[in-house]
């Protein structure tokens, strides 16, 4: 897949391609079908199946115009690279989102983005897709500005898991409350962070439980505080792992800490990047008032999460 950030770059492609639009932040089970219908569409047709989304959320700039907050992402733009990739999408274009892109009409947006520095045959879009200034566009607009401009548009339907409609919002809530069993259902895999590994205080290693310390991005969505458990996937091997969500209470720290155990592993991760993978919530934090009764609690918690993951199904991306 190649990945443009750069309008004079994809000037130069003059490729018919057929699009998607979308945000796209968590790749979950209704974006996997819009995803796969653009892929499907697009080799029927002989065009290039590409990603039209954004580097930044387009909160970032609206924020200065009382809209809603920026919310965190589920979906890292390495991450989302990697899982556009795995569907066949043969182009992502990684756009700025600016001003001057936020004040461009639908009738602009479509001929100045889609056709002018696209050139697209074919948009697929979900049925609740919005554009243009203040969002004054929607899907019977774009099917309009497709047909004057020789573009074919599909729009993608609505996927229910449980009769609820899949959401990037949903999910963002179950992870939030720690409920990853439900987040996972939506996103049809382990909700997944893919981070870099710090050396922590040497804590877990003192009481024989050596961690991986994650380095967050910011604006890097976070489960709920908690001990979980996880995989852990380093160069194409997976390993479980005992992941601990929060602050610390027992050594008094007031920063938010990701913390794995590989179980079963002695292997030193520092510097490295790490693919680490939710699956349950085990327990809630505890305030120990020593560290035997702490070490203590970390066996047992090993011992459910070891008893937990043999019982499930390895999904990785």
């Amino acid at each position: 897949m190649k990945v443009m950030e750069d309008y004079h770059e994809i000037l130069y492609d003059t490729n018919p391609r057929g699009v998607a639009l979308g945000n796209f932040d968590g790749i979950h089970k209704g974006h996997q079908t819009l995803l796969k219908l653009l892929v499907h569409k697009s080799r029927e047709k002989n065009i290039l199946p590409t990603v039209y989304t954004f580097q930044n959320h387009p909160g970032t700039v609206l924020a200065g115009y009382n809209k809603p907050v920026y919310p965190y992402r589920i979906t890292p733009i390495p991450l989302k690279k990697r899982i556009m990739e795995k569907f066949g999408i043969e182009l992502l274009f990684l756009d700025t989102f600016t001003k001057n892109l936020m004040t461009l009409s639908p009738s602009e947006f479509a001929k100045t983005i889609l056709v002018d520095t696209l050139k697209t045959k074919l948009v697929v879009v979900g049925d609740d897709f919005r554009f243009g200034y203040q969002a004054s566009g929607d899907v019977a607009l774009l099917k309009k500005l497709g047909k004057a401009l020789g573009f074919e548009v599909i729009i993608a339907p609505p996927v229910y898991e449980n009769n609820l409609r899949i959401s990037s919002s949903h999910i963002r809530s179950f992870i939030e409350q720690g409920d990853m069993e439900s987040a996972n259902k939506l996103l049809g895999r382990p909700f997944m962070m893919l981070n870099q590994v710090e050396k922590g205080f040497g804590r877990g290693k003192k009481m024989g439980y050596p961690t991986a310390n994650l380095v967050l991005e910011h604006n890097q969505l976070v489960p709920a505080e908690g001990v979980y458990a996880t995989r852990v996937n380093i160069d194409g091997r997976t390993y479980m792992g005992a992941t601990s969500v929060g602050k610390n209470p027992t050594f008094g720290s007031e920063d938010v800490t990701i913390e794995t155990y590989i179980i079963d592993s002695n292997l030193m991760l520092y510097e490295r990047e790490i693919e680490l993978y939710f699956y349950k919530k085990i327990r809630d934090q505890i305030t120990f008032e020593n560290t035997n009764d702490l070490k203590i609690q970390i066996y047992e918690d090993v011992q459910s999460i070891k008893t937990y993951l043999q019982s499930k199904k390895i999904m990785i991306v």
